[in-house]
């Protein structure tokens, strides 16, 4: 026979220690994200008012959000064993972290592929890799999707709406060279 409050007891250890590792998790990427925020705020107090008006005005509301919701999880903080957690983190056996470092760094390597070749190349390069090595779909289907994407996202922008996206800092560079 099948004792109800055995089972929700069984459940609550498992529970506990999935919202312990988000309290953790949501604490430590609150704290980061409040230090990028206050670093790009004090930058932006050294520019020249006209330019500094639209990230004071950004920022000025998302440290107020960033501080209530810096305490709010700062009295849930003290009911979790932030230490079992982090070390689960640093020894990679958290499986929602490292889904997310993994999000996280195909994020970086988007932006460097949109610095160094432009948002045509780097979206098309990108869409591939990840249609093929995540997805594991087809050669021909991560091809056609890949350029098709990037031909619409070419047609709303430049064409659409006159907005030049980023050419690359190869694209300048050689445009440099030949210039003159």
């Amino acid at each position: 026979m099948h004792d109800n409050h055995q089972s929700a007891d069984a459940v609550e250890p498992v529970d506990h220690a999935r919202d312990s590792g988000r309290t953790t998790l949501e604490f430590c990427f609150i704290a980061v994200v409040g230090l990028i925020v206050m670093a790009a705020f004090v930058a932006a107090l050294g520019y020249e008012f006209v330019s500094a008006r639209t990230p004071i005005v950004i920022m000025v509301p998302l440290l107020v959000l960033i501080g209530v919701q810096f305490f709010r999880s700062l009295r849930t903080v003290r009911k979790v064993d932030a230490g079992a957690v982090l070390s689960a983190v640093a020894k990679g056996r958290d499986r929602t972290v490292n889904r997310t470092t993994g999000f996280i760094g195909w994020m970086i390597v988007f932006m460097a592929l949109i610095v160094a070749v432009g948002h045509y190349a780097a979206i098309a390069l990108v869409m591939f890799t990840l249609l093929r090595l995540v997805s594991r779909e087809r050669p021909a289907l991560s091809l056609a999707l890949a350029v098709g994407m990037t031909v619409s996202i070419y047609l709303v922008f430049e064409l659409g709406f006159d907005i030049e996206l980023h050419r690359g800092a190869i694209s300048r560079m050689l445009a440099g060279f030949g210039g003159s």
